[in-house]
């Protein structure tokens, strides 16, 4: 297994090693730091960049943006599907508005948000529009793949249907879930980026990643950019991290012998 791990921390690092010689040869090529800066130059420039209190004002503000429409996705996304996997009358209701949400452009959704809302609240209902179908889609398929002889056990010992949520489908659901919220959490990120470049929004990186494309400042466009790669990376990371650890204790509490047992002294 150590073996393995060392492995792929080689490869990866020699991936990472691959893209920025290659960085470099092209800009070496394109001979022009305004149209394609160097490596060099673009961490020169992130340098300057985190050397300003404006910098982590703007880092800030779009974790704060994107993370409120992340967790209103999240829970609307949950609620219901839970709802849908649990019927087949919510779930025909609710399937074509989410079928529209995943077939819309995000570009669309900006500009329309963004004349109706204004731009304050366009990042943060984007990020809520592009995670509120992924998740309700895992939750749901999670619902629908409960274990049929944990269902059948539950129905024998008269569980009700909290316990029979608890136990059966909560778990099954949790899975799908995890795989949601990494998925969902990079386009979130990413999607509320774009929304803060198309509206301009002040003091977050969109807005400044508009702000040096207005003004051609390409090495603090550089820089930017990578500080959204980097933050994506994290931020998948972290919220995948705290999930699991969360779904991983509720699974040992929903224990199907715990159930069972209570099952067993409801019954008596």
């Amino acid at each position: 297994m150590k073996n393995r791990q060392v492995k792929e921390i080689v490869w990866t690092a020699a991936g990472i090693a691959f893209l920025l010689l290659l960085w470099v040869v092209i800009s070496a090529l394109v001979g022009n730091d305004l149209l394609f800066p160097s490596p060099a130059e673009t961490f020169g420039a992130l340098g300057r960049l985190a050397g300003t209190a404006e910098f982590y004002l703007s880092v800030a503000g779009s974790l704060l943006s994107v993370a409120a429409g992340f967790i209103g996705g999240n829970i609307i996304g949950v609620v219901l599907g839970l709802a849908s996997g649990l019927s087949s009358r919510v779930n025909a209701f609710v399937k074509p508005g989410m079928a529209v949400i995943k077939a819309t452009p995000v570009a669309s959704f900006i500009i329309l948000v963004l004349i109706w809302l204004g731009k304050a609240y366009t990042p943060a209902l984007t990020a809520f529009l592009i995670v509120l179908p992924v998740v309700w889609q895992n939750v749901v398929a999670g619902i629908r793949s409960a274990d049929r002889g944990l269902l059948e056990v539950a129905t024998v010992f008269n569980f009700s249907f909290g316990k029979k949520l608890k136990y059966v489908y909560l778990p099954a659901a949790a899975e799908g879930y995890i795989a949601a919220v990494r998925t969902s959490m990079g386009f979130a990120w990413k999607a509320g980026v774009a929304a803060e470049v198309l509206s301009g929004t002040a003091r977050t990186l969109g807005g400044k990643i508009y702000s040096a494309k207005i003004l051609i400042e390409t090495p603090e466009l550089f820089a930017y950019t990578l500080v959204v790669v980097g933050v994506s990376l994290l931020v998948e990371v972290a919220a995948a991290s705290i999930v699991q650890a969360v779904a991983g204790r509720k699974k040992s509490e929903a224990d199907p012998a715990n159930a069972n047992e209570e099952g067993g002294a409801a019954h008596e």
